[in-house]
Parts: C-alpha cells; sequence; structure tokens
C-alpha cells in the first residue's frame, strides 16, 4: 500500500545519464552509435556477405588457377615446345579443342587465323590440321606430309559418309600410334570440314610434361581446399566475433547488476541487430536503480507519515485520558466543569474521528477504482450542489460564497472525492483565515478537452516557500503540530490523490494582494459517455 505523501518519480525516456528531458532514450541511443560506431554492416548482412564471399571466393581462385595454367601453356608453346596425343583421350580432348575453337570463330564471323595459337601448341612435326569451305582448302597447319592421309580419308569414302547425313557430323578413328579426326559443320549454308591428324613417335614422349601437369593439378586442389578453409575459418571468427563481443559485454553487465551494481552502462560502438538489446539493457539498468531509489524515498516518507500519524492520534488521545482521569479523580467536582470536560473529550474524539477518516479515505485511494469505482458526473452541478448542501453551516463558521457554473462539465470521476475534495478546499480557506469573513469564488468551466474546477479565496495565503510542499501529507505551514484541531494535514495531501486517482492534476498559488487559489483539472467526457481520448495520458 503506498502512503500519503510518497514521492512519485515517473520514469521519463529521457538522456538518463544527464537527466535532461531532451530526446527519446533510444533515439539519443541509436544517434549516439551512430555517430561513434566505426561500421554501419550490421550482422545480418555481414552473414550474406560471407556467405557470398564463400561461394564466390573459391570460384574466382579456380578461374585465377586456370588462367595461370593456360598462360603457362601458351608461354610453353612460344617458347617453341609442343604438346603431343599419347593416346586415344589425349587427341580427342585436343581434337574438340581446335573444333570448338575454330567453329566459335566462324560462326562469330571471325578471321580463323584469330584461333590459329589453339592448333599452334600442338607439335608440326607429328600433327596436320586442314580446313577446307565447300571443298576449298583455306588454313592448313602441320607436316605437310600427311596430306596424302587426308586424301585416304577421302577416298575410303568417310568423308562421303558424313555428307551423306544430315545436319552437323564428325568422325574419329585411332590406328596404333595414328590418330584420325574429321568433323563437318554446316554453317550458312557453307559445308566446312575439319581435319585432324597426329602420330606419336616412339622415341619422344611428352610423359614428363604430363607428371608435371598431374602434380600441378594436385597442387591445384590441395590450394584450392585450404584457400576455402582458410577463407571460411576467417570469415567465421570474424562474424563470431561481431557475436561473441557485444554477448560478452551484455554478460559482464548482468554480472554486474547480480552483484548489486545497478550503475553499470554497456558500450556498444556498432550500429547492429545488438543495439537495441544493448539499449534495453541500459534503460533495465537505469530504471531498477530509479526505483531502488524510489524505494529508499518511499521508505523514508513511510517513516516520517507513521511518526505524523503516532503524534497526531496520541496528542487528542492524551487530552482525553487527562480530562476522563480529571473525571475519576472528581477533579471536576461541579456540574459545569464535568460539562466543559465532556465537551473537550467530545471535541477531541471528534478530531481522532476525522484523522481515522482521513486516512481511510487515502487508503481507499491507494487501493484505486476497486474501492471508488469511477463514473461520469457533471463537475459544475456536483460542486455546486454540494456548496449548496452546506452553506448554511460554513455560513455560520465565516464563508461567503461566489459560484460560476452556467454550462454542463461531464468527468469522469468518483462523486465521493469529487465531494471531499471540494469540503476539504473550502474547510481549508475557513481554518486559516484571518478575517471575520472570508469570501470563496468557485468557478467550473471548459478548457479544450479539460474540465477546471477553481476555488479562490482572500485569506491570508501560503508562504511561497511552502507552495511546493502543500500537497505532502501532514504538512502544515504552522510548524505548532500539537493544534490538530486545526487540521490533520491530511486535507489538501487528500485533495492532490483524489485529482491523480481521477486522471487529474491540482495547482496551488497565491493571489494577489492576498489568499489562495486552487485549480483542479480533469480529463472531459464525451457525450456518449466514453472517455475522452486525452483521458488517461
Amino acid at each position: 500500500m503506498e502512503l500519503a505523501g510518497t514521492m512519485r518519480i515517473s520514469y521519463d525516456k529521457g538522456n538518463y545519464r544527464t537527466g535532461a528531458p531532451a530526446e527519446p532514450f533510444g533515439t539519443a541511443c541509436i544517434k549516439g552509435v551512430l555517430r561513434e560506431g566505426d561500421s554501419s554492416v550490421n550482422i545480418r548482412k555481414s552473414l550474406i556477405l560471407s556467405h557470398i564471399a564463400v561461394c564466390i571466393l573459391p570460384v574466382l581462385m579456380t578461374l585465377f588457377v586456370l588462367a595461370s595454367a593456360f598462360t603457362g601453356l601458351l608461354m610453353y608453346a612460344a617458347s617453341g615446345n609442343h604438346v603431343m596425343a599419347e593416346s586415344g583421350f589425349q587427341f580427342n580432348v585436343i581434337s574438340n579443342t581446335i573444333r570448338t575453337a575454330v567453329f566459335h570463330g566462324i560462326r562469330h564471323r571471325e578471321d580463323v587465323s584469330r584461333y590459329a595459337w589453339v592448333m599452334e601448341i600442338m607439335d608440326p612435326l607429328q600433327t596436320y590440321v586442314a580446313l577446307e569451305k565447300n571443298g576449298d582448302l583455306i588454313y592448313s597447319y602441320g607436316n605437310e606430309k600427311y596430306v596424302s592421309e587426308v586424301r585416304a580419308l577421302n577416298t575410303n569414302g568417310i568423308r562421303e559418309e558424313l555428307d551423306s547425313r544430315q545436319g552437323n557430323s564428325n568422325y574419329s578413328m585411332t590406328d596404333g600410334n595414328r590418330y584420325y579426326f574429321l568433323d563437318k559443320e554446316i554453317i550458312r549454308d557453307d559445308t566446312y570440314h575439319l581435319y585432324t591428324i597426329a602420330h606419336h613417335p616412339k622415341e619422344r614422349s611428352d610423359a614428363a610434361i604430363e607428371k608435371a601437369f598431374r602434380a600441378m593439378s594436385r597442387f591445384i586442389l590441395l590450394a584450392l581446399a585450404a584457400f576455402i578453409l582458410l577463407t571460411s575459418y576467417f570469415l567465421s571468427r570474424f562474424i563470431v566475433g561481431r557475436i561473441l563481443s557485444p554477448l560478452r559485454e551484455l554478460e559482464k553487465g548482468a554480472e554486474e547488476i547480480r552483484k548489486g551494481d545497478l550503475s553499470v552502462h554497456l558500450e556498444h560502438h556498432r550500429s547492429d541487430e545488438f543495439s537495441p538489446a544493448i539499449e534495453a539493457f541500459n534503460m533495465m539498468a537505469w530504471r531498477l536503480k530509479r526505483s531502488l531509489e524510489e524505494r529508499e524515498e518511499e521508505e523514508e516518507k513511510r517513516k516520517e507519515l507513521i511518526a505524523s500519524i503516532s503524534h497526531d492520534i496520541r496528542t487528542p488521545l492524551t487530552s482525553i485520558k487527562a480530562y476522563v482521569e480529571g473525571l475519576e479523580d472528581h477533579v471536576a467536582s461541579t456540574p459545569a466543569m464535568q460539562d466543559r470536560y465532556l465537551q473537550v473529550i467530545h471535541k477531541k474524539a471528534d478530531v481522532l474521528e476525522r484523522l481515522i477518516e482521513q486516512l481511510l479515505l487515502l487508503t481507499k485511494m491507494d487501493i484505486g477504482e476497486k474501492a471508488l469505482p469511477l463514473e461520469t458526473v457533471d463537475l459544475g452541478k456536483l460542486a455546486a450542489q454540494f456548496i449548496e448542501d452546506n452553506r448554511l453551516s460554513w455560513n455560520k463558521n465565516g464563508a461567503e460564497f461566489t459560484v460560476k457554473a452556467t454550462e454542463e462539465v461531464p468527468v469522469a470521476g468518483s462523486p465521493l472525492l469529487l465531494e471531499r475534495i471540494v469540503e476539504n478546499l473550502v474547510t481549508n480557506s475557513i481554518k486559516y483565515k484571518t478575517e471575520e469573513k472570508v469570501h470563496i469564488e468557485v468557478t467550473m468551466k471548459k478548457e479544450e478537452n479539460q474540465a477546471v474546477l477553481t476555488i479562490a479565496d482572500d485569506g491570508p495565503g501560503v508562504p511561497e516557500k511552502a507552495i511546493g510542499r502543500l500537497q505532502e501529507a501532514f504538512y502544515r505551514t504552522d510548524k505548532a503540530r500539537s493544534r490538530t484541531e486545526n487540521g490533520s494535514g491530511l486535507g489538501l495531501s487528500i485533495v492532490a490523490r483524489a485529482a491523480e486517482l481521477m486522471k487529474g492534476k491540482v495547482a496551488f498559488k497565491n493571489r494577489k494582494p492576498h489568499g489562495l487559489e486552487v485549480v483542479l483539472t480533469l480529463p472531459l467526457e464525451v457525450k456518449n459517455g466514453k472517455a475522452d481520448t486525452d483521458r488517461g495520458r
């Protein structure tokens, strides 16, 4: 239960480190990260980029290795070294490579000589390549001695068999250490014949080259595997580092909070998925610290409240006890004295009753709407009617009223609380009047989406330094605490708490030349009975 006088601290999402309510905490934090951050790439983007890199880099490495091998092959051929076909498989690879290069150039209307370097890799002494267009020789390379073997292919009916077929066709044959390949291509109504013939002399061999090529292939495969593993390792380490670092920071902060250090503040100099989590952690730590400070302040207020209650209850009880003892000891020996003693006891009992009622009302207000449900009431009508019902009694105590309530002012409130607000403010003006009469002005009006009740008097007012403390429980401008008959010190505190319960607020200010003005502001209710949109903000 929150007792009267407890200080309430609203959690302002401002700059909690400086206390300045400048901009929302989240906005300030993110702006700070973007200002101080060394990278704008978040973890999701980093993961995507790392996966792309893992896929692309090996391909690029493979292309680089192949390009290097191809360049080395060209340099090998340019230095006077050539390649020989030592098996049917090698000859098929070579002949298909030549065919692809030559006909690719023809289809793109390029000169055949542009791809001559492909054929010139072959050993010119053991190879012969010829290209015919519609029966006419347009290109040849290699050993002219093998022309007779080309003619033999023609006379053996092999070419006629290919020409009899529809579309493109080819023929290949291996005869010991001799290899033959004939290909027919029809391009733009022109018929092309490509002859590739290769011999492999027994006394010559490219075994050393092949061995070196196989060794290079194994090296390339191992290099690619090592490259992929190293790339994956460093990229994974990079990503894991970006993830584990803020996790360790959060773990460190949580450990500090577990130890009781609520002043912990985490630093995160990146703008990524961890920024909101770290921001939320810092906000949580700040709110926990503020909550602890608020609890300590509340505890101090409770101690002061209990001390004040004890003092204000003990004072009339002491008087009652003294007068009762006087009656028991027959100190009041005459009927007149006995009657006076009983009047004092009755008066002190009234003070106790009023104090207990005030405390009971505060308890109900702590429970909230469950004990004091809100309903739609006309503030102007209720205040005017309540004043009219009590006008005679208050007039006897020296109060004169001017009431201005000409329009309907619907609010969501508790009739009991609203009546108690008016009663406490009026009796407060009566109690502290310095003249025989005090004039009280009561005004009800609408301002935008708010209902405003103003109660002003022409009494002495209060010292300016006391204005901010009028809402505190048991606070009196008169420091003579024993004078509880002038008031319990709970009246204005109840006014403030009641206004807060009804989503409103109350303000106090001195009038000129003298007097006190109290302004109660409550949200207006719309005509259909539903709360106004501003209610509860």
